[in-house]
C-alpha cells in the first residue's frame, strides 16, 4: 500500500485550503471560490425577512389569545368574589358609597372594588384602609389618607390587553367597572343595574336571573391625556343629558381618567352604561346637572369586550349585539328575554 508523505499532502492537487470564510479547491489548472455571492446574500436575508412578516401576525395573535384568556380570568375571580360577598353580606356591594349630602356637599367615597379585596386575595391591602378617615367634604380619591391603599396597583383589577400603564402618580387604576344598568344614574338607589349609588342589591332582587344579568365589563383606562381620544369623555355641566349621549357629542372631550383609580367612588372609576354595546363610537359623557353618567363597555380585544355575569360565568359580547338584547342583560328586573349574543 502507497503511504503518504507530509509533502505529497501537501501537494496534492485535491487538496481543500481554507482562509477565512472562503473556500478554495484546486481544479484542473485553476482555484474555484466557493462562498456567498452579494446576490445569494440579499435572497437569503429577503427570505427570512419574508418569514418574519408571515410568523410576527401569528406571534401577535397568540400573545393577545393569552392576554384575553388572563383577562377573562380576572372577570372570574371577580366573579366568585361578589359572590363570596354576598355570602357574607346578604347583599351585593354598593357601585359606590356616599358621605354627605345632595348639593355642595355630596361626595363619592369607595367603590365596589374597595369592598371586593378580601374576596380576591388582597387582605393586606384592605387593611391598610381606615375607613373612619372619611372626610365627607372631599371624595375618597381628594383624601390623602387613602393613598397608601390606593397608591397600590392590584393586578386582578387590570385586563392586560389595555396598552395604557399607569399614568396617575399617586392613585392605582383599574378596568372593570360595575354594571349600573341602561340608567344613567349616579346619585340615585333605584338604578335597574346590579350597581348603583348605596344600592347593597341582593340576589333575590335579580329577577330577570343571574345568568342574564351583567354584573361588571371591561373599559379602557384613562391615559390622563384628552388629546389621545382613545378614552377620552366628556365632562358637561348645564343642560347636556348624557341618557341621551348624542347631546353630549357637540362638546369637545374634556376628560380621561375613566377606570384611573380602584378605590376612589366617582363613578367613572366604578360603574359603566349599559344603554350602548360595547366599543361604542360615540364618546363617553358624565353630566352631574342630571346625576347621570353614560360610560360603555370597551376593549381593546378585537370586535368586542369581555363580561362576566351575575352568576360569575364570563363571555365575549360582540360589538354588533343587538343592542335590545344587550339592554335586556343590563337590568336585573325588567322581565324582559334575553336573545341570542
Amino acid at each position: 500500500m502507497t503511504g503518504y508523505s507530509r509533502s505529497g499532502l501537501r501537494n496534492n492537487p485535491w487538496r481543500k485550503r481554507f482562509s477565512g470564510r472562503t473556500l478554495l479547491m484546486r481544479c484542473g489548472s485553476g482555484w474555484l471560490r466557493a462562498g456567498f455571492t452579494l446576490i445569494e446574500l440579499l435572497v437569503v436575508i429577503s427570505i427570512i425577512a419574508i418569514l418574519v412578516s408571515l410568523l410576527l401576525p401569528a406571534v401577535q395573535s397568540a400573545r393577545e389569545a393569552a392576554r384575553r384568556l388572563s383577562c377573562a380570568n380576572h372577570l372570574k375571580q371577580l366573579g366568585l368574589a361578589l359572590h363570596n360577598y354576598h355570602d357574607s353580606h346578604m347583599a351585593f356591594p354598593a357601585g359606590h358609597m356616599e358621605t354627605g349630602s345632595d348639593g355642595p356637599s355630596y361626595r363619592h367615597q369607595f367603590g365596589w372594588l374597595t369592598y371586593l379585596l378580601p374576596y380576591v386575595e388582597q387582605s393586606s391591602v384592605y387593611d391598610r384602609i381606615d375607613f373612619n378617615a372619611v372626610d365627607v367634604n372631599r371624595s375618597a380619591h381628594q383624601n390623602p389618607a387613602f393613598v397608601p391603599a390606593g397608591s397600590i396597583w392590584v393586578g386582578v383589577f387590570i385586563c392586560p390587553s389595555d396598552p395604557v400603564g399607569r399614568f396617575n402618580p399617586t392613585w392605582a387604576p383599574t378596568n372593570y367597572l360595575g354594571n349600573q344598568g341602561t340608567l344613567c344614574y349616579m346619585r340615585r338607589k333605584d338604578g335597574n343595574g346590579l350597581f348603583g349609588h348605596d344600592s347593597w342589591i341582593r340576589l333575590a332582587e335579580v329577577l330577570d336571573g343571574a345568568s342574564q344579568t351583567i354584573a361588571a365589563a371591561e373599559v379602557l383606562k384613562g391615559d390622563f391625556q384628552t388629546g389621545t381620544l382613545r378614552d377620552n369623555y366628556i365632562f358637561v355641566r348645564g343642560s347636556a343629558d348624557a341618557q341621551d349621549v348624542d347631546t353630549c357629542q357637540s362638546f369637545a372631550p374634556n376628560a380621561s381618567d375613566r377606570g384611573g383609580v380602584w378605590l376612589g367612588g366617582n363613578p367613572q372609576n366604578n360603574m359603566f352604561s349599559t344603554h350602548r354595546p360595547p366599543n361604542d363610537p360615540r364618546f363617553d359623557c358624565i353630566a352631574p346637572n342630571f346625576g347621570c353618567t353614560n360610560i360603555a363597555a370597551r376593549s381593546q380585544h378585537p370586535g368586542g369586550a369581555l363580561v362576566v355575569l351575575a352568576d360569575g360565568s364570563v363571555h365575549f359580547i360582540s360589538q354588533a349585539i343587538d343592542v335590545t338584547t344587550y339592554r335586556a342583560m343590563g337590568t336585573r328586573h325588567g322581565s324582559d328575554v334575553v336573545g341570542e349574543y
